[in-house]
């Protein structure tokens, strides 16, 4: 995890391809703790609120440099809530699947992310600027391991590039391998040609499978007029 400006557009962006959850996308959204957020959404009861969604936006904003219009903002604002939706979902079946992540590796995966910060200080400096408490923080740092694990586990499982399927990406993407005046080799290109590869798989499996979360699912979007403070799951 690495601060919330740099690491939430990212994560952002992999949740609207429908792939993998970051602790990051959580530290950021979350943050919203610290208000007294409005309920914009419910997912199977549990509130996800304006706090939640405008602190991922205001990350985006903050990485892109330029200020956006308002028409940018309204869809960096929908696009934050459908990846909020779609990551209590895959939580819920994390949750069903009992998925299991030990004490031991939410602290290592917290402490990756003090060192990859730099020190003890700049990390406890995000920690204030999300608005978690270090215990929340190994709560949603637990909740996105699971959901993580979940989909590598049921979604990935025996997953594979074939040696065939890497070379024709690689023909048909050489110019995405140039630099400067040379092209990457196959060799060279080939753990980037697998990965994206992979991403690619992914996205489209856990996109589907979002599908047939949502046929049974209940979300709810509050409208004006009716009573959307946090109250925690119905």
């Amino acid at each position: 995890m690495r601060s919330c400006a740099s690491a939430a557009p990212a994560a952002v962006r992999r949740w609207w391809g429908a792939a993998a959850i970051t602790v990051s996308l959580s530290l950021c959204a979350m943050s919203g703790w610290a208000a007294e957020p409005q309920v914009v959404a419910r997912v199977n009861g549990t509130p996800i609120t304006d706090a939640m969604v405008n602190e991922v936006v205001k990350s985006l904003i903050v990485a892109r440099g330029a200020p956006p219009s308002s028409d940018e903002i309204a869809q960096l604002s929908d696009a934050a809530l459908a990846s909020l939706i779609d990551l209590e979902l895959l939580y819920g079946a994390a949750q069903q699947a009992r998925v299991h992540v030990s004490d031991q590796e939410v602290q290592a995966e917290i402490a990756r992310s003090k060192a990859r910060l730099g020190n003890d200080a700049a990390f406890a400096a995000a920690l204030q600027r999300s608005g978690l408490t270090e215990p929340q923080l190994a709560i949603e740092t637990r909740r996105t391991l699971m959901v993580d694990r979940f989909v590598e586990q049921r979604l990935m499982k025996d997953v594979h590039v074939t040696p065939e399927a890497a070379q024709r990406f690689y023909d048909e993407h050489k110019q995405e391998f140039q630099r400067g005046s040379q092209v990457l080799t196959f060799a060279q290109a080939r753990p980037a040609v697998e990965q994206a590869l992979l991403e690619s798989e992914r996205r489209q499996r856990q996109e589907a499978y979002l599908v047939e979360l949502r046929k049974t699912a209940k979300i709810e979007k509050p409208t004006p007029g009716q009573t959307n403070s946090v109250t925690g799951p119905q």
